[in-house]
């Protein structure tokens, strides 16, 4: 996984819609401004209560995760650092939320909704989106995620460094990927085949911080 410390923020799955550059170089008008504080108020009420409103999947089957007597020892000896730490903190609305996280951030990827983005990512993350994207749009490519059911959520690691709390979950999910070109013809998948997609997410907050909000700082696969 490399040092979490490090901070290598990720560079994939970013989707924004290249016409918007204006906002990300804060070239807002009051509406635009008004707008934005509306739905991050509304997001992150969502995120507190660990709620993430999402389209209904095809699969109805259970989500599989992790509980806490089934983690590593060393995992478990670094949550029990965390309580200390964090007391107001909960294993169950955690992982809930990561999940929900993950949702959120895919299908604001899909959705080129570039608020949501912002408020999940850190500066630097969104910064590397803007990159990612922006040769996309050159490209005149789209590009859908569906994810068909989470197989199972764990979690990988914990560390506690002073302030700063990092935790690593893996997702296992089945997801159908389709890239289509500027007519709305695919070009990748054409058959919307469902695949297996494993993805490690390591999420940051601050133990201080008033906000409820995790950040997304890492992904891996």
């Amino acid at each position: 996984m490399g040092p979490m410390l490090e901070l290598l923020f990720f560079a994939m799955l970013s989707a924004y819609i290249f016409y918007r550059l204006w906002s990300v170089l804060g070239q807002e008008s009051e509406a635009d401004e008004e707008r934005r504080e509306e739905k991050r108020k509304k997001l992150e009420a969502i995120l507190e209560d660990n709620i993430i409103p999402m389209p209904q999947r095809k699969s109805a089957e259970p989500l599989i995760h992790v509980e806490e007597t089934d983690l590593k020892s060393g995992v478990r000896d670094s949550l029990e650092l965390l309580k200390k730490a964090d007391q107001a903190f909960d294993f169950s609305k955690f992982i809930k939320g990561a999940k929900g996280a993950y949702e959120m951030v895919s299908k604001a990827f899909a959705d080129g909704d570039l608020d949501t983005l912002k408020l999940l990512l850190s500066p630097k993350v969104y910064d590397a989106f803007f990159s990612e994207i922006a040769e996309r749009q050159k490209r005149d490519e789209t590009y859908e995620i569906s994810i068909e059911s989470f197989d199972r959520v764990d979690v990988d690691a914990i560390e506690v460094h002073g302030d700063d709390v990092y935790i690593a979950v893996r997702f296992r999910t089945h997801q159908i990927l389709v890239t289509s070109d500027k007519n709305g013809n695919i070009i990748e998948n054409q058959a919307k085949i469902s695949i297996p997609v494993t993805e490690i997410w390591t999420f940051h907050r601050k133990i201080s911080s008033s906000e409820p909000n995790w950040y997304l700082v890492k992904t891996q696969t």
